[in-house]
């Protein structure tokens, strides 16, 4: 978003726009939500397994 804002200020393409720079709040809101919760689901059943070992057993070395 830093990089289209510093276009929409410095670039010569826009410089007959009045107005703000558009910001879609819902839609950066939206993908967020959507990529902690696939970042969520994808991480449960690995952090699930690890979650059964046993301190002891995590830490000891093979023979």
């Amino acid at each position: 978003m830093l990089t289209t804002w510093l276009m929409y200020q410095k670039s010569s393409a826009f410089t007959g726009l009045d107005g703000g720079f558009p910001v879609e709040w819902a839609q950066i809101g939206v993908l967020a939500a959507l990529t902690l919760a696939a970042s969520l689901l994808t991480a449960a059943g690995p952090a699930r397994r690890a979650a059964r070992i046993r301190p002891a057993l995590a830490v000891r070395l093979p023979d």
